[in-house]
């Protein structure tokens, strides 16, 4: 019933308008009451398209937005991984040159220094290192051979002071006897010079 009383006042209210119009404007058409809301449905259509396709570039690019930056960092990812691998195969060569030097007995002073420093410095990254077991049996032969190279020279040398400390005392000691024996030749300790007799002593007092 009200959908009626709706529609028949939407009539009348077209009605009127059309007269109107009819005697401001004569020829013009007539408005029909379907087409009044046929333009309101349209422009909601049309405003609610282009809300939609405002979202849907709105969503475009944030998808851009993220697809650009998983791509920035996997980009940097993989330049770390290349380059971490690089550090890795470098090292690995230079442990495999100082091999060849240890089984051929001709490492340098140079060599075991930075053999040395290098244990010291990278002896935890080495046991992280994800190597083949055979390459890591390598790095640890190069360095249990350098650490013992280092102890028995440490050993070696502090013997070497050792000997040369207890020679240089034996000669010290040989040096002052030789010293006294000279400003006392032939002098026995409470005893008269060898070659001097008992009456040349006694003559000496009573002059």
């Amino acid at each position: 019933m009200s959908s009626f009383l709706s529609q028949a006042s939407k009539f009348q209210a077209t009605s009127a308008i059309n007269g109107l119009l009819s005697s401001l404007l004569p020829g013009v058409p007539k408005i029909r009451a379907n087409s009044v809301k046929a333009g309101v449905n349209n422009g909601s259509k049309a405003q609610l398209i282009d809300r939609n396709l405002k979202k849907r570039v709105e969503l475009q690019n944030r998808d851009v937005h993220k697809i650009k930056k998983r791509s920035k960092l996997a980009k940097k990812r993989l330049v770390k991984k290349h380059k971490c691998d690089k550090e890795r195969l470098e090292q690995l060569a230079k442990y495999q040159v100082l091999k060849k030097h240890q089984e051929e007995g001709t490492l340098t002073e140079h060599e075991k220094k930075y053999l040395n420093k290098l244990i010291r410095r990278n002896s935890q990254n080495l046991r992280s290192w994800d190597l083949r077991e055979e390459v890591r049996d390598e790095l640890n032969d190069i360095q249990q051979y350098i650490l013992k190279q280092t102890v028995s020279t440490t050993n070696a040398e502090r013997s070497q002071r050792r000997r040369s400390k207890r020679k240089q005392f034996k000669e010290d000691i040989a040096q002052s006897d030789s010293v006294k024996d000279h400003r006392y030749p032939g002098l026995t300790p409470g005893l008269a010079p060898v070659g001097a007799s008992d009456e040349e002593e006694s003559s000496e007092e009573e002059d």
